[in-house]
């Protein structure tokens, strides 16, 4: 590997890629009703939002993340 070449725009899109991948996969669990899971998939897209500098998805990410939390995992007081 020549140390010349710079990839880090290919491992950018990669990561704003798989988060979009993530996020389409958790809205399938959502709609089965596989709350969890669907967090799981949204917190991965979380990091890959991050990974790839993508600021405003990552958010958008998290509110959604926190929404269906809020929504389907209320503590039992």
């Amino acid at each position: 590997m020549c140390p010349n070449i710079d990839t880090s725009s290919q491992f950018i899109a990669f990561y704003k890629k798989k988060g979009d991948y993530l996020v389409e996969l958790s809205q399938n669990h959502f709609m089965n009703k596989e709350y969890k899971k669907c967090l799981e998939l949204l917190s991965q897209a979380y990091a890959m939002y991050e990974k790839g500098g993508a600021k405003e998805l990552a958010e958008q990410t998290k509110k959604r993340f926190t929404e269906i939390k809020e929504k389907y995992f209320k503590k039992k007081e």
